[in-house]
């Protein structure tokens, strides 16, 4: 049976204070049901998330040194994109390790991406707490591997549709974005598609190309102009 030392070896770190373990592995959901146990892991998921941004822009600035600002954003959306922590996070064993409540274990909420990223992130910020910005580092960078395994592994460097989403999700939920075609032009072999896309009902993009899907795209990167990409 898997331990809390087992999880804390693969983790690479051993913490010093056990508080600070389990509260980043306290579900919302587990500490309603249990107040006793202390504070769930939301603060420390709002410190990892800047903690390992800071880590993945300075290995991002350092391997790719030539690469302007633009990519360098986008290469960094794909590794902290909640698919890739997700992932990660099974990799450790973070799903088995999770305290929840009852009604999330019941729900499926052992394999919900959203908590398994949640409670990465506030791993990240326990470890930073515990050990310091080197140790963070040093733990983060030995978990992800070679970083171009995971810009390669499937997940679309190019994918402004995709970013976007990222982008409002958090803020406005999954369905906030609504792309609408407003027309198409030119002959059969050479038509050309535009399209608008719409924050709620604010339009926040528009673009043109040579298919319903790349006019999309190209709304999709005029409407990322807007969050400094």
């Amino acid at each position: 049976m898997d331990t809390l030392a087992d999880f804390q070896a693969r983790l690479g770190h051993t913490f010093a204070n056990a508080a600070l373990l389990a509260e980043a592995l306290a579900h919302p959901s587990y500490t309603n049901e249990h107040p006793e146990a202390g504070p769930s892991n939301q603060r420390l998921e709002f410190l990892g998330d800047a903690v390992l941004q800071l880590v993945l822009t300075d290995a991002l600035y350092a391997h790719y040194p030539a690469e302007p600002e633009g990519l360098l954003s986008r290469r960094r959306s794909v590794l902290a994109n909640g698919r890739t922590l997700a992932a990660l996070a099974s990799s450790l064993g973070l799903d088995a390790a999770l305290h929840l409540g009852a009604s999330e274990e019941s729900t499926g909420g052992r394999a919900r991406s959203s908590n398994l990223e949640d409670a990465f992130e506030a791993l990240v910020g326990a470890i930073y707490l515990d050990a310091g910005l080197e140790k963070t580092r040093a733990c983060l960078l030995d978990i992800y591997g070679p970083l171009e395994t995971h810009l390669d592994a499937g997940l679309e460097l190019d994918n402004p549709k995709g970013r976007l989403q990222e982008r409002v999700q958090p803020m406005h939920g999954n369905t906030a974005l609504r792309y609408e075609s407003t027309h198409s032009a030119g002959a059969d072999h050479a038509k050309e598609y535009a399209s608008k896309v719409f924050l709620l009902d604010r339009l926040i993009g528009e673009g043109r190309g040579s298919s319903k899907k790349n006019a999309e795209e190209a709304a999709a990167r005029a409407a990322l102009g807007q969050f400094g990409e």
